[in-house]
Parts: C-alpha cells; structure tokens; sequence
C-alpha cells in the first residue's frame, strides 16, 4: 500500500464504518462524500450510500464542527499510542485540503501529543513516522482555524515548561527544524469568527498564551533564556522573531525586570556560550533600548563585560557612553582585580581595541594616564594599556590633533588645557608626577599624547602652570626631545616638531638666549622639526616688537657666519636680519651717548669680510651672489641712516678702500657707492682735526682711546710691569686691546698668562663692568680661535691657546655659549680651515656644550 492508503486505512478499518449520518443536513453530507473520497475510501459502503440515495445539485458542502468531530474526534484510537499515531498522520490529505478539527477534537490531540512526548523521543519512533506527525502539526498550528491556537499553545507551553527539560528541547529542535511557530496564529473570536495574529509578544500574545498575564511570560522567559544545549541553538532562536517594542515597553515600565533579563542573558552567554544581542538591543517604538539603559546603569560584573562586548553598533551614543564608563570603573574596582580577569582579557580588550576615539567617552584619558603611570600600582598593564591608547589616540595622519571623543552625551574636541587640567594638574606637585614620566623618554605614549596636549593648549600654558613651573616644564620637553634617539623615526618625525612648537609658547621670556639655541637646536633630531624651529629663532633673533641689544646685533653677525659656512643651511633668517634690520640698527646705535666705534668697526670688518668671501665664490655658485646681494642691501640702509660721527676714522677707511678696490667690490651698487663716498669726505674734513687732538692727548688719554694703533704707540708692550698687573679696567682694556693689535703691537704673552691664571677673577670683573667690555671681550677672544696665525702648529699657538682658554671659561654657561658653539661647528665642516684648526674649534664647541 502506498502512503495515502496506509493512513487511510485506520479510517477505512475504525471510522467509516460507525459514521452516523442521521442528523447531517445535506451540506454536511456532501462534506462527508468529499471527506471520503480523499482519503480514498470510494469503496466502501459508506460512499456507494451516499453516492446512490444523494442528489448534490446547487448543494455547497459544509465542514462544520459536527462533521469536524465525526472524523476527527475518536478517543478510543488514543488508547494505544501507535494506533492513535496512526490515526493523527491519516488526516494528511483532509488537512492538506482545508478539513481541519474542530477545537474540541484538537484539544484531544493535544492530550495525546503531551502523554507520548517521552515516546516521540525513542528510538522506536521511526524518522518517517515522525516527519508525518510533525507535518500534521504544522499545518494546524499554520491553518486559519479552530485547531491553530491549541496546537501553537501546546508547543509554546512545553517549550517554556523547563520541568521537562528532554522534551522541551525536542519541541524546541523541531520547532527549528520545521519553522513552527515563527509565522501567524489563529484565534477564535467570540463571535465564530477566525482572527489571525504575527507571533509578537504583544497583549494578544499575552492573553492567548500566558493568561493574560505579562509577568507570568517575563518569568518563564528569563528562566528559559539561559536553558540549552552549548553551541546549538535554543528557544531563544525561536523567540528572536517574536521580540517587539511592545516587550521594550514592558521593559522599560519595569526596569527591574530589565535588570532581571539582563541577569539571564549574562547566564545565557556564560554557560550556553550563545549570543543575545536581539534581545539586549531590543528598542521601544520612541527608539529607546531599555536593558541597554538598564546595563548603563547598573555596577558591573564581569558579565557585563561580556554582553556590553556585543553591543549593537547603532546603539545610541548615550547609552554607549555610559556603558563604557562602567567600564572603566569596573576595571580599575577593587585595586584593578579586574585588570587580571579573563573576562578583561577575552572581551574587555576587544572592547577597546575594536574602537575608535570618536566613540569613547573622554574619561578614558585619565583613566589611561592613572593606569600606565610608571609610579602607579598597575605597572604589568601599561604596555597592554599604552598599545590599545596608542592606536586610538596617537595613530593618525595629521601630526599633533587631539582626538574628538564623548562628554556628556556629546561630540567634543580634546583640548590641551582640558588634558592638563584633568591629568597634571589634578597632582598637588605637577612636576614630581612628571618627573617618572620624563624617565620613560619620547618612545613612553603617555608622553607622546602630553606633548600633544602641551602643544594644543599653547599660550594657555602660561596660565596653566605657574612661573617657577614653566621652567621645569621646558627642561621636561627638551629631554624627552634628545630623548628621541631611543624612538622610531615615525615617532621623532611626528613629536620633535610638536615638542619644538609647544616649548616656543613656553620660552618668551627676552634675552634667554641659551634656552632659545636649546629649542633651535632640536631642528638636527628630524628634518621635520627644521621649519618650527627657525621660525622660533626668528622670532627671537628678529622681533621689532622687543627693543634691540647690543648681544642680538652682535648675534646677527656671528650667525652670519654659520650662514654662510653652512651654504645657508644653518641661521636662515640671516637674510631677513640683513635686509630689514639695516635702518633698526643704525637707530640704535645713533642713540647711544657713549663711543660706539669700537663695536662698528667689528661689525663693518665681519661684514666686508664675508661679502669679500660671496664675491670670490658668486661665479661658481649661485648662493654666494644672493648673500652678497643682501648684505649690500644692510648696508645701504644701516649706512644711510647711521650718523656719521658714530663710526671711527679707521673704519670709514677701510670701507673707502673696500669699495675702491681694484675689483670694485660694490662698482655694481651705485647706491652703497655713493654712501660710502660721502663718508669718505667726512674723513677728510675731519681727519686733521682729529690727528691735532690726538698728538694733545696725554699718556693716559691714549689709554683709554678706542683706537688700537694710537694706544699701541702711546703703551708700548715694554712698559708694562708684569709686577704690578692686577685685575682692573686699565690692565683688562690693555689686553683687549693686544688681543685685538698683537699682529702690529706684538703678543703680551705674559699679560694674557697673568689673566689665564686668574679667570674666576676676570669674569667677575667683567660681570659686574657697565661700559661694555664683556660683550667685546667675548667677541675679540672669538676672533682669536679664528685666526689661522694662532691655529696649533704655528709660532704663536702658545699665544693662541692661550686665548682659547681664557674664551670657554668665559662664555660657558653664558647666554651666548650655545650660539657660539653652533657657529663653531659649521665652520669646522666647511672646509674652509685646515684639520688642525678645525679639529681644535670642534674641541672648543664641545667645551662650551659639556
């Protein structure tokens, strides 16, 4: 037999035969001769009777409840389970068609499903058996009838009933297998009509199958939740489809309930290592998402962790926030017990690292800085802590920006008074809670970020720090700059410039020029640190704002020199000094009451001696023409606004014969030409005059002239008692003035010897002179490393080092010292001086720097 005659034949044998059809009108009859011609059963008596004494024409058939139970409502057949399985599959072809129970004929198939449920599941139920009753279920539980809802509140009954756990988990697989209970259900109404609902949990799902009762279903739904086998799917799976905003709505009316479900999706995701996230981000029809809100506002666990770790990402940024929070608090609670949790390890991690700035709540930055402090308790999590912070905050393309992050439920940019606040200042003594941190060196991400945060606060940082601070804060910056040689290049070339650019708000006081050449230098650490830093010196070396000094114009000069050496790599705003500074400097020194000559004269013969040098080289190279070409651009505007009697004879002399020499070294520069000629005629107005008043002079006069041949001619070396030096203003200018003459005077060698052996003497000497000898001494000494006739291996180099010494104890530490030793520097690699002299003016530098 086939299948349809298989399951026909329970009614053929049982149930045909005792059809009684008194008291069905014709309709119903019908209904009975349509019933038995699909169960194929045409042969029986019961059909030919019905086929002979029965005229349908203009008869509709009618299945109605009394037909429905003369077919399908036969206790007996369940009194044996395998007969009353027999029975249940046979009414295949009448379900397929339409013919369904009636309710009271379901309910008695329900009595029967839920006795044999432990036999469903044996091994002597075969697979086929099975897959014919579980299709009979389905088209009942799917059909528009009577028979729907009893079917459908069968299963969802003993899915939930938990007491059972075996059976239940066999409904709820084959619920799953077969997509049962995920589309409509019906119910009847009151007034025999069938309605049909969506399977959402809503007030019709309450009342059709938790009484009515919403507490009811959230009981028996949180004890189902975490009910299941590991790795497989569940009930949950099956309820995914009914979660609604009605359910929200519950949950956020009763938040201890949200509390309660988020306590079994922990267990859930715990023990049956199952997902949750529908319900977590289950939201309200306002968008709300209640046990998120829920979760935000509870103390933590480490299973909170564990579901915050699969937030959905369109979670709303306020309820994110504050889970994150949380988060931090539960890291570091307890001592940061939680830092060594597996929980941290497997989920709180990727909680982080799976993340960008822009999500985290702006908390994370103290918290960074409170965990991976080296002085804090939680020093075998900074590396862990510094790598995730790293890559959130410090790993981007734009050099030096703070990140945008989270602050009251709002977008904010990190600022750089914001993290000095919040961090460094939070600390009675900001500089012992920098002081572990400057250790560490540039390669320390705390660090990296406070550069940042330094940098972006900028003139702020004045305020925010105290005076007596600020200094410690520049030493804090340039150590973690030369610091740099134990950091990646990518990690110099982002942090140099920025150190460089925040220790320029910090370093405005006037005149510290030692701690300018200190930032200034920093530009040789990475070539992107070149422009930030000589815009600094700039603003420094050439500030119209500020007044002008004798050691800034006599700074102009000597870093002309590393100009040039340099082939204008080193000190490039010597052009700007040169071309804009002319008139400025020739004011300042038209204002001085006292005899500045000395000072021009050095000047003026600096200047011609390295435009002399541009011109040698112009046609060769390109650069030397432009540094000449500027250097006649000062001097026609230092020379045209320069008041005549402020420069001596000698100079206007040795500009006159500059300018006329055989190579006409300004012929091309009608205007410098001019310039210099007129002074030449003031030379010889005033040449008589001042050659009369000089031969007048008595011998004491001639001490204290500022020109250096009248006051050899007038001392000679051979007068001086070497017995009777002491350290006052006539012995000191007498040796300036050899230092500055000894190729035509001759070297008083036992006058600088006497000085060489009383320095701490001179300098204080010095320190305390108002008439400007220290800056010309400085300078006079400086020219004496220079001089090739005193470089070692010469006659003189006695005299030379003599000088030398006297030139590092006397400059070092000082305001120059750094200047000078740059300078020296570059003209040691330019080649312009042989081995000897310049390995002896690198030792010089290294002196000054040591």
């Amino acid at each position: 037999m086939n299948t349809t005659q298989q399951m026909s034949a329970i009614f053929k044998t049982h149930i045909i035969p005792n059809l009684k059809r008194d008291a069905l009108d014709a309709s119903e009859t019908k209904a009975i001769h349509q019933v038995l011609e699909l169960l194929e059963a045409t042969d029986t008596d019961a059909y030919k009777n019905i086929q002979s004494n029965s005229d349908f024409s203009g008869i509709t058939a009618n299945f109605t409840t009394q037909v429905a139970q003369h077919i399908y409502f036969h206790p007996k057949r369940y009194t044996d389970t395998t007969e009353g399985i027999a029975f249940v599959t046979a009414w295949l072809p009448l379900l397929k068609e339409g013919y369904y129970p009636d309710e009271k004929s379901t309910n008695k198939l329900v009595e029967f499903l839920t006795f044999n449920l432990g036999y469903f599941q044996s091994e002597a139920f075969s697979e086929a058996t099975e897959q014919q009753l579980l299709q009979v279920i389905k088209i009942l539980v799917e059909s528009t009838s009577e028979a729907a809802l009893p079917i459908a509140q069968f299963l969802i009954l003993r899915i939930f009933d938990i007491r059972d756990v075996l059976s239940s988990e066999y409904l709820i697989q084959n619920c799953l297998k077969h997509d049962l209970l995920s589309g409509t259900y019906a119910v009847k109404q009151d007034d025999e009509t069938i309605s049909t609902f969506p399977f959402t949990i809503d007030s019709n799902f309450i009342n059709c199958f938790f009484e009515g009762n919403w507490e009811l279903f959230i009981h028996k739904f949180h004890q189902l939740l975490p009910v299941g086998r590991m790795y497989e799917k569940s009930a949950y799976d099956i309820m995914i489809s009914w979660f609604s905003s009605d359910l929200a709505a519950f949950y956020e009316a009763n938040p201890n309930s949200a509390l309660t479900a988020i306590e079994a999706l922990k267990e859930r995701l715990i023990w049956a290592d199952a997902q949750s996230d529908a319900l977590l981000h289950l939201t309200t029809a306002e968008g709300n998402y209640p046990l998120m809100q829920a979760l935000a506002n509870k103390k933590w666990d480490s299973g909170d962790v564990l579901l915050f770790n699969v937030r959905d990402t369109s979670l709303p940024k306020p309820e994110q926030d504050a889970g994150y929070i949380n988060f931090l608090d539960w890291l570091i609670a307890d001592s940061g017990a939680n830092l060594n949790s597996e929980a941290f390890k497997d989920y709180g991690i990727k909680i982080l690292s799976e993340n960008t700035a822009n999500n985290l709540p702006i908390e994370c930055i103290p918290f960074w800085f409170q965990i991976a402090h080296p002085q804090t308790g939680f020093k075998n999590h900074s590396e862990t802590f510094n790598t995730l912070f790293s890559k959130l905050f410090l790993e981007d393309d734009s050099f030096g920006l703070l990140p945008t992050m989270r602050l009251k439920g709002e977008d904010v940019q990190v600022t750089g008074p914001f993290v000095i606040r919040t961090i460094a200042q939070s600390h009675s003594d900001v500089m012992l809670w920098l002081d572990p941190l400057k250790k560490e060196g540039l390669k320390n991400p705390l660090n990296q970020f406070l550069i940042r945060a330094f940098c972006d606060a900028g003139e702020a940082l004045l305020e925010l720090f105290p005076a007596e601070e600020q200094e410690k804060l520049q030493r804090f910056l340039l150590t973690l700059a030369y610091s740099s040689r134990d950091a990646s290049a990518v990690v110099r070339a982002k942090n140099i410039p920025l150190i460089a650019e925040a220790l320029g708000f910090l370093c405005v006081e006037a005149g510290n020029f030692t701690r300018v050449n200190e930032i200034w230098a920093l530009k040789d650490l990475d070539v992107n640190a070149v422009e930030v830093c000589n815009q600094f010196a700039r603003k420094h070396y050439i500030n119209e704002n500020r007044p002008l000094t004798l050691n800034i114009i006599q700074a102009w000069f000597n870093y002309l020199g590393d100009y040039y050496y340099s082939v204008t790599k080193e000190a490039v705003w010597v052009p700007e000094a040169l071309t804009t500074q002319g008139e400025r400097v020739a004011q300042y020194f038209n204002l001085q009451n006292e005899d500045v000559g000395f000072f021009l004269d050095r000047l003026v013969n600096r200047i011609l001696s390295f435009h002399k040098r541009c011109k040698s080289k112009e046609a060769t190279n390109p650069i030397f023409k432009a540094i000449s070409a500027d250097i006649e651009v000062f001097l026609v505007d230092f020379l045209g606004k320069l008041k005549n009697e402020k420069l001596h004879l000698n100079t206007i002399t040795h500009l006159y014969e500059y300018s006329n020499s055989d190579d006409s070294r300004f012929s091309s520069n009608d205007t410098l030409y001019d310039q210099i000629e007129s002074y030449s005629q003031f030379v010889l107005e005033t040449e008589e005059a001042e050659l009369e008043e000089a031969t007048e002079q008595d011998a004491e006069e001639t001490q204290e002239s500022e020109s250096a041949e009248e006051f050899v001619n007038t001392v000679p070396s051979s007068t001086i008692d070497i017995n009777a030096i002491e350290v006052n203003h006539h012995y000191v200018e007498t040796l300036l003035t050899n230092l500055e003459t000894y190729k035509t005077a001759g070297c008083e060698t036992e006058l600088l010897d006497f000085f060489n052996t009383r320095i701490a003497d001179l300098k204080t000497w010095l320190s305390n002179d108002d008439t400007g000898l220290e800056m010309r001494f400085g300078q006079t000494l400086y020219m004496t490393l220079l001089d090739t006739d005193l470089a070692p291996g010469t006659p003189l180099e006695t005299y030379g080092n003599l000088s030398k010494n006297i030139f590092v104890h006397l400059v070092k530490g000082s305001n120059l010292a750094n200047s000078y030793a740059m300078g020296l520097k570059a003209i040691s690699k330019s080649g312009a001086y042989s081995d000897p002299l310049a390995n002896a003016l690198l030792q010089v530098a290294d002196q000054l720097n040591a």
